[in-house]
This record gives C-alpha cells, structure tokens and sequence, in this order.
C-alpha cells in the first residue's frame, strides 16, 4: 500500500526508525523522559481512585512486558485481554505491545461462548482476566484451545507476586512498521464472520494527527473518552492516541449514570471529551449549562448524531464535533470540524472519500488502513475494489459534505424501499412520551422486512395499545406514509454498551427470542 505524501510528512510527530518502530516508543518512552511527574492515566471506581504518572505507567507497564517473557511469551504472541476499565487492562495492553506482541482487549460483556469463539478463531496464546470474569472461562479450555499456554488472572496472589518480582526497566522491542501491534474482534459488516481486525504500528501517524486535529488534543488536555477497550474507540481513542499526545486520561469504570457522569467530569476538569451520541441524549434531561463549564469540546462517534441532539448541546454553547471511522480504518477519516448541522462532515486531510454504490468508499493510501484480517484473506480482499476501499455505509454528499444513512446491514428494505433506521428514531425521539427508541427490520413474507421499534418510555407513561398506534401513525405523519414501525415494542432499557451506544444485534436476538 502506497501512503500518499500528506502523512509522509506527518511521520515527525512519531518516532521511526527507518522502517523499524513501536508505538510505545511515542506513546510512554518520550513521555516519561519529558513530563514524568505528569498524570497519565486517572482511574476512579464505585469506591477507589488512582493515579499513574507517565514515569510510573512506564515501570508498571516494563514490569508487565518482562512477565511475559519471564513465561517465554514469544514477540508477536496474541494476548487477550479480558478485563473491566481497571488499570491492569491498560498496563497489560501496552505491556504486550512494548514487549513485541499483539494486544487484543475484549468487552467485559462477553459470556462463556462468545469468549471462547474469539480466543480460539484468534489462537489466543495468553489469556489475562481477573477472578470474576474467569467464572466464563470453561475449566477445559486449554484443551479446546491447544495455542493457550497461560492464563493470568489479576487479582490473584499468583499473579501480584510475580508482578513484584519483575525489574522496572525494559528496552521497547522494535518491530516493522507494517507489523500488527493490536487486533481488535469485529462482526464487521453484512454478516460477515468474528474476525479479528489487525492494526499497525504505523497507524499510529494517523491516530496522532486526528487526535490532535479532529479531537482537539493537545498535551494539556484532561480527556475522558468513555468507551471500553474492547471497542476500537476505547482502544485508539481511549489509550494509545491521546498517550501519543501526552495528555492526562481521566477513566471511570461503572455503569452509566448521567449525574454520575456530570460530577466526574467536573470533579476532574474534563475539558476534551469523547463519547457516543445515546450517551449525549441520555445527559439531556439533567445536564445543566454550568455543567459544562470546563469542556471546551465534545466529540461523537459511533452512530448518527442527530439533529436534536446537537441543537441542545449547541444552546448550552457546546458544538459537537461528529466523527466517522470504523475498525477497518484503524483511525478517524471524516470529522464535521466546522460543525454543519447533521452532517458527518468532511473528509480529514490525507483522505480520499467518495460515494460509489450508495456507499462511503475510501483511496487506500492512508496509514491506519487495517493491514489484514486474521486468517480470512478472502475477506479482507473483499473490501478492496478498483482501488478503493468499501466501507459499507451508505451516505449521501452534499456541497462536500457527508451525511451518513446508515450501516450497509442495518438498513432495511421494506416494499422494495430502502429505510435508514436512524431517520426513523430521530422522528420517534421528538413525541413526549419517548425517552428512547431504536428500529430494526424484521422478516416479512410479504414485504421483505417491516420495521420494528423499541421504544423506552419517559417516567409516568402508561404502556398501552393505543399509545403504540399513535406512535406509528406519528411516524407515518411526519416522516413517511410507507416507513413507520408496523410493530412496536415497549422495553425498560435498551442494550448498550458502557459507553452509551445501542448494541442492535442484541435487539435483533431479542426479536427471536
């Protein structure tokens, strides 16, 4: 792949050599050197914080990095990492890539069988959990997966042992870089298989850069990104870019809570933060403008910001920064910077974008382009056509501006027409009664798939029949006469992850069910 001359010249901002590098390098090592009594990362619980500086993340991270090879643990040996938002997941991810191997965090959310199908398609070599979440772990599971040597388990006696035990130095293992330094699992899209989505050292140049430009990150910044680094957001936005910065990272592990989340932020003078848009909508019932008096920005990604939202933060005299990227672009490529309304904005500097068969499609000559799938080469050729790189999700563009419709497999085909979901919450989001909603297309004989919604009430509204006609007809009144829900169910909570976006895939399983 031939990288275009822009991020050519961005390779100043990292440290290469020649064709050898580790991100860690960038991320910790010159850190550490320059600002070592600098917060790195803030970590705060139901009932405990706790601080790292970028001098002591570099010790605790070498410390992890010679455990492995205290257990002979090869360079690019595939290390899963199955843990909360605790500090041991973020050291133990950086461990694994300053010791030469590849990190792959997974969600907390997993159960027994979609853990065991990634440690497995992944040929997972190291394990690392901690006792709670090792109750999923089948007892045979070295036996079902002859690649596991070990498995760490964090809170035991064990484990803190041999931590303690390991020296405070140790020299960041150079790699090629095209080789992968994270991989994070995907259903990707259409259907398409778990696979695992490899990530290059070399992405790096693009994560720096759109750190800085779209996210507007600078060495001083108190950053909270709150997504899980099981996601690749919580990944690249949430570690290793804002620690390419040398900005301090603010993290809270719990379940979502809007005043919650309001205190932290203020406690900690959260002025960069980045999140998903159900979590912006979810804030608004108690957010106040004195709020946010020291967020200077706040950046969206993941699904579709809608209009609404962006008003009610834009009154508060916040303008929300949209951003588009996926896995497979390993970094952001198309951010609304200049704030138009419901757009996703324009492409970032360096980026080639498109629309070609109703979707965004992308020239392949950027740096953070996922490198390979592992052990589908099929598929990964199966993004690429007459050179450009498919995304999958349908866009139009308007005067150079993006404005995305949704997933290539989330939208539905009703009677022959094709329906963004989105649109359709955006109308439901606007009656009174509804806190929530989410769409989804179930099978139809007769007109291929209908929509269905999942609506969450606001406090105090009765569930009733006559309340789910007056739904649908309120749809059909003010978007479209063919494209309103012809089935509506209410729910207590829609499924999310952690950081606020709707798992629709659980909403399809719960339509089976």
């Amino acid at each position: 792949m031939e990288i275009n001359e822009f991020w050519k010249e961005k390779e100043k901002n990292i440290i290469l050599h020649n064709n050898k590098m580790n991100i860690i390098e960038s991320c910790i090592d010159r850190h550490s050197q320059k600002t070592p009594d600098k917060i790195a990362l803030f970590f705060k619980d139901e009932t405990n914080e706790i601080k790292y500086t970028y001098r002591q993340l570099q010790e605790e991270i070498s410390k992890f990095s010679n455990l492995l090879n205290s257990l002979e643990i090869k360079k690019n040996s595939r290390i899963f990492i199955f843990l909360p938002k605790i500090p041991e997941l973020y050291i133990n991810f950086l461990g694994t890539i300053k010791q030469g191997s590849i990190a792959i965090p997974l969600f907390e959310a997993f159960q027994e069988q979609g853990l065991e199908l990634r440690l497995k398609k992944g040929d997972a070599e190291v394990l690392i959990t901690n006792k709670e979440l090792l109750k999923r772990v089948s007892k045979d599971i070295k036996q079902k997966i002859p690649s596991l040597k070990h498995i760490l388990v964090v809170d035991s006696e064990d484990y803190k042992n041999k931590i303690k035990e390991q020296a405070l130095e140790f020299k960041t293992v150079l790699k090629e870089k095209q080789d992968t330094s994270l991989m994070i699992f995907t259903s990707s899209t259409a259907g398409t298989p778990v696979a695992g989505i490899e990530i290059s050292h070399y992405a790096l140049v693009q994560q720096y850069f759109t750190a800085e430009f779209a996210l507007g990150l600078n060495k001083d910044s108190n950053y909270w990104c709150t997504a899980h680094p099981g996601w690749v957001t919580g990944s690249i936005y949430g570690i290793i870019a804002p620690l390419s910065i040398g900005c301090s990272i603010f993290i809270l592990e719990q379940h979502f809570d809007a005043k919650k989340w309001i205190e932290f932020a203020n406690n900690n003078k959260i002025n960069i933060l980045y999140t998903a848009p159900t979590a912006l909508r979810l804030l608004k019932p108690v957010i106040k403008k004195q709020d946010l008096k020291f967020v200077e920005k706040i950046n969206s990604v993941g699904e579709a910001l809608t209009k609404a939202t962006f008003d009610f933060y834009n009154d508060l005299g916040i303008k929300i920064t949209d951003t588009y990227w996926q896995t497979e672009t390993g970094a952001i490529v198309i951010a609304n910077t200049e704030h138009k309304y419901a757009s996703m904005g324009k492409p970032i500097p360096g980026i080639t974008a498109e629309i070609k068969d109703n979707a965004i499609a992308l020239k392949p000559d950027f740096p953070s382009l996922m490198t390979g799938i592992y052990k589908h080469p099929k598929m990964f050729d199966s993004y690429f056509k007459d050179n450009w790189f498919k995304t999958n999700d349908n866009a139009t563009l308007e005067n150079g501006y993006f404005f995305f419709i949704g997933r290539g497999d989330d939208i539905i085909k009703t009677s022959g027409e094709r329906v963004s979901p989105i649109e359709i919450e955006s109308i439901l989001m606007k009656h009174k009664s509804v806190h929530e909603a989410a769409v989804i297309g179930v099978p139809d004989k007769i007109k291929g798939s209908i929509l269905k919604a999942f609506i969450v009430l606001n406090s105090n509204i009765k569930q009733t029949k006559e309340l789910k006609e007056e739904l649908s007809m309120f749809v059909k009144e003010n978007y479209a006469g063919h494209s309103y829900p012809k089935q509506i169910q209410f729910i207590e909570s829609l499924p999310k992850t952690n950081s606020g976006k709707i798992i629709r895939m659980e909403l399809r399983n719960l339509e089976k069910s």
